[in-house]
C-alpha cells in the first residue's frame, strides 16, 4: 500500500513540474564589461530581474527559463547598463544568442528575430530624433531652425509608417504589441494622435485570437481604454465655453462641490485669503460692501481659503455671514488652487470680466477695486 502512494505522490510530482513552461536559452558572450549577464523580464512597464547567468569557457552560458505562463513572454540579456539582447520565449523554445560588445545575433525564435529587427529601426530613429532635437537647440536663425524641424518631422513621419507597416505585416505576433507604446522622449511618443486608436483596436482584436490572456495584450486594451477617455474629455472641454483663467472646482461649507465657471457671464472677484489673519477677516467686510451694491448688477465673488482647519474656517464664514461662495479643500498651502494661480502670499485678488478674461490681480485700494468692477459690468 505505502509503494502505491509513493508512487502516486511521485506522479502527481511529476505531473506538476511538466505543468511548469520552460523555454532553454544557450549561447555565448564576448567583448562584455562585465563576466556575467543579467537576465531580466518585462513585466507590463516594468523589468523584473530573473537571475545572473555566469559565462564559462569562452564565455558560453545555458539557462532554463521558468516562464510566468503559457503566453510569449519578452526578455532582456544585459551587460552592465547595456541591453545586449532582447528576446521572445515561448513555452518549448530553444533560442540560441550570439551576444557581442555591440550587437547580437539570435537563432531558434523567429519571434526573437523579428523583435530584433523592431528594436533596431526605433532605436536608429531615436537617435535620429535626439540629432535633431540637438540641431534644433543650436539653430543659428529662423531659417535654420525651419529647416531641420522639416527634416525632422519627414524622419518621424517615415518611422511612424515603417512601424505602422509591422503592425499590418505582423498583427499575430506578440511583438506588434509593444511598438504603440514606443517614446522618443516622454514628449514625443511615436502614436500622438487619437485616430492611431483604430490601428491599436484592429491589433487588440488581431492578438485577442492567439493570446487573450497575454500580460501585453491586456495592457494593449488598458491603453486603448486610456485613450478613447482621454480623447471624450477633450471633446467635453472643447464643447465647453473658452475661458482664460484656470477652473477651480472646491468644495463649500456644506461639502458641496462649486465651479468656478459656472459663474462665467458674470464679473468675478476670485479672492484667496485665511480665516488665521484678523486684517483678511476685516477686508471681507470691504468685500461685503462692494458684493451688496453690485451684486444684483452682475458681481459674483468666489473666495477660497487655503486654511487646514476646516472648521474655523467654516465657524468664521457662517460668523461674518459671507455672502458669496466659500470653498476650501483644507490642503493650505499644498492645494492645487493655490498652484493654479501662482499664489505666493495671501491675500491674494483677481477680478474677472464677464468675457473670461483676468483684468487685475491684487487691487486691494476699495475705490479702485470698485471702479475696476464698476466699469466691467
Amino acid at each position: 500500500m505505502k509503494r502505491v502512494v509513493i508512487l502516486a505522490l511521485a506522479l502527481v510530482l511529476t505531473f506538476s513540474c511538466a505543468k511548469t513552461p520552460t523555454a532553454m536559452l544557450s549561447g555565448t558572450a564576448e567583448g562584455l564589461s562585465d563576466t556575467c549577464l543579467v537576465l531580466q523580464r518585462l513585466d507590463l512597464n516594468s523589468l523584473v530581474q530573473v537571475d545572473t547567468l555566469t559565462l564559462g569557457t569562452e564565455g558560453a552560458f545555458n539557462y532554463k527559463v521558468e516562464l510566468p505562463g503559457e503566453t510569449p513572454t519578452f526578455y532582456y540579456l544585459y551587460d552592465g547598463e547595456r541591453q545586449a539582447a532582447a528576446l521572445v520565449l515561448l513555452p518549448g523554445d530553444k533560442v540560441t544568442v550570439k551576444v557581442g560588445a555591440y550587437d547580437y545575433e539570435v537563432e531558434g525564435s523567429e519571434e526573437s528575430a523579428l523583435l530584433k529587427q523592431i528594436d533596431e529601426a526605433f532605436y536608429a530613429a531615436r537617435v535620429d530624433m535626439e540629432r535633431y532635437a540637438d540641431l534644433l537647440n543650436a539653430a543659428p536663425d529662423d531659417d535654420a531652425y525651419t529647416k531641420v524641424a522639416t527634416e525632422m518631422s519627414r524622419s518621424y513621419i517615415d518611422y511612424k509608417r515603417g512601424a505602422v507597416a509591422q503592425i499590418m505585416n505582423n498583427p499575430k505576433s506578440i511583438t506588434s504589441a509593444i511598438i504603440p507604446f514606443q517614446r522618443f522622449s516622454e514628449q514625443l511618443p511615436v502614436f500622438n494622435e487619437h485616430t492611431d486608436v483604430i490601428l491599436f483596436k484592429q491589433l487588440y482584436d488581431s492578438l485577442q485570437t492567439v493570446y487573450p490572456k497575454s500580460q501585453y495584450v491586456v495592457a494593449l486594451g488598458d491603453e486603448i481604454n486610456r485613450r478613447e477617455q482621454a480623447f471624450d474629455l477633450n471633446q467635453k472641454l472643447d464643447r465647453m465655453s473658452t475661458i482664460s483663467y484656470p477652473e477651480l472646482n472646491l468644495p463649500d461649507v456644506e461639502g458641496r462641490d462649486r465651479i468656478l465657471s459656472d459663474l462665467e457671464g458674470k464679473v468675478i472677484i476670485l479672492s484667496f485669503w485665511t480665516a488665521a489673519n484678523a486684517d483678511q477677516k476685516m477686508y471681507n467686510q470691504t468685500l461685503k460692501d462692494l458684493y451688496a451694491k453690485y451684486h444684483d448688477a452682475g458681481l459674483e465673488i468666489y473666495q477660497v481659503s487655503l486654511d487646514v482647519d476646516k472648521a474655523m474656517w467654516a465657524s468664521t464664514v457662517k460668523s461674518q455671514e459671507l455672502p458669496w461662495i466659500s470653498v476650501n479643500d483644507g490642503l493650505g498651502a499644498g492645494s492645487p488652487a493655490r498652484v493654479a494661480y501662482n499664489i505666493g502670499q495671501l491675500p491674494s485678488l483677481f477680478v474677472i470680466n464677464r468675457e473670461g478674461d483676468v483684468l487685475s490681480r491684487d487691487v486691494f485700494a476699495e475705490n479702485e477695486l470698485e471702479a475696476l468692477v464698476k466699469k466691467s459690468l
